[in-house]
């Protein structure tokens, strides 16, 4: 029986367009309903600028947060290039410089927030009267990021010690197999 000659096709191929994990009309979607509590954050912030004598920063906390992850979100979406080359250096740098306002922001934000609780929302016009709206919504927003960044850290961590128990499992097997056993 004569044998088929078959064209031979390479085991690895480049692939014929750039493939992405998940599909960007997904992405798409994902950050448009992300911009949704930015976009609450500075409509929150403008109606109630004012409204908190107890912390006057808190509306401004909001605003600039709110703007700064927009500006973030839209950063994210900018090209980096498409894989030839290197990522504009000025785009890495303003991202950088965006994420370590965000940091700082964030953490005088948390003492703005955190050090006012409980607020007085029955006495308008006192000192330490705040409208509900604005410091519920400035403790939802902080208390959400704190509670993404734990989870964000402990999912690393549990990647980290799954890395490091298949890595021990793979060493005790090359040693079992390297032995005879």
């Amino acid at each position: 029986m004569p044998e088929e000659s078959q064209p031979e096709t390479p085991l690895l191929r480049a692939p014929e367009e750039p493939s992405s994990s998940m599909p960007s009309h997904l992405m798409v979607l994902g950050k448009v309903l992300f911009a949704a509590l930015p976009v609450g954050g500075i409509v929150v912030g403008a109606v109630y600028l004012g409204q908190c004598p107890r912390q006057p920063l808190l509306p401004i906390y909001l605003l600039i947060l709110s703007a700064v992850t927009l500006l973030l979100l839209f950063l994210s979406c900018v090209p980096c290039g498409d894989g030839t080359n290197r990522p504009s250096t000025l785009l890495n740098c303003g991202r950088g410089a965006g994420f370590l306002f965000f940091c700082v922001w964030f953490i005088a934000g948390n003492v703005w927030v955190y050090s006012i609780y409980p607020p007085d929302y029955e006495h308008f016009g006192q000192p330490g009267f705040c409208h509900r709206t604005l410091f519920l919504f400035a403790f939802a927003v902080t208390t959400a990021i704190h509670v993404a960044l734990a989870m964000a850290l402990l999912l690393t961590l549990g990647i980290l010690v799954s890395i490091l128990i298949l890595n021990a499992m793979v060493s005790n097997h090359r040693r079992a197999c390297s032995r005879g056993l």
